[in-house]
């Protein structure tokens, strides 16, 4: 058995700021909250747990980025999940056993998930431009009997990708999303593959995967830059739902 070392501990918990939410001012000032209980409209908006629909390709419709979170993770992709959202969604994962699934590249498909849900918003793509570049991005709920802030167990994810999708609408670029893939041998169809691969055989994704190649060749030639299903897209929002992972 291998000696216990305090100092191995310290190196593998990370000593990142946002695990120091008490050490910030109010929001606004310094900080923008990424959470159901955050002060700020932006804040709302990025949390996985929002209320908006949006459409990813390949795979269609979620009633947020948390309801498509849990649906990748289902063995069987249970569309139930679809459209469940809150205390709901959060019940029905349990009981489904949901929480033990890996994904491959889940980051990366939750990264372009909440980007297809952000760039909805006009003016959120303009208050993020204009948005002071010093202010930090947190993720926390509060204890109403204390007001204490306790770190978000998702903020860690949720706060890189949100730092990424900042400074590519400050650059007027894309965003980098190959930079959140852990298994580069499945990065096809918008990183899907290992989520595809649950239902469809390996000849079938290969099958998709040439098409949308051609596609994309198609596509560059005619320069046709033309986003899609943008008809199909439901709004549907609310900020007094409450999830934790």
């Amino acid at each position: 058995m291998s000696k216990f070392r305090l100092s191995d501990l310290h190196k593998q918990m990370k000593n990142n700021y946002y695990n120091f939410p008490n050490n910030f001012k109010k929001e606004g000032e310094d900080h923008i909250n990424i959470s159901l209980q955050s002060e700020t409209r932006l804040g709302k908006l990025l949390d996985p747990g929002y209320v908006k629909t949006f459409n990813y390709k390949f795979i269609g419709k979620f009633s947020s980025v948390m309801s498509l979170w849990y649906w990748v993770r289902a063995s069987d992709l249970d569309d139930n999940i679809r459209r469940l959202t809150g205390r709901q969604l959060k019940s029905y994962a349990e009981s489904k056993g949901i929480f033990k699934e890996f994904v491959p590249n889940f980051k990366a498909i939750i990264a372009v998930a909440t980007w297809n849900k952000l760039r909805q918003y006009p003016f959120i793509i303009k208050e993020i431009k204009e948005l002071d570049p010093n202010i930090k991005l947190l993720s926390y709920h509060v204890i109403k009997a204390s007001n204490l802030r306790v770190c978000t167990n998702y903020a860690g994810l949720i706060i890189e990708i949100a730092n990424e999708l900042f400074a590519a609408i400050r650059e007027d670029r894309q965003p980098d999303f190959d930079k959140f893939v852990d298994d580069k041998s499945k990065v096809g169809l918008m990183y899907l593959e290992g989520v595809l691969s649950k239902i469809l055989p390996l000849e079938k994704i290969e099958e998709l995967k040439k098409a949308e190649m051609n596609n994309e060749n198609d596509d560059n030639e005619e320069n046709n830059d033309v986003e899609d299903d943008n008809e199909e897209i439901i709004i549907k929002e609310t900020d007094n739902e409450k999830i934790t992972i």
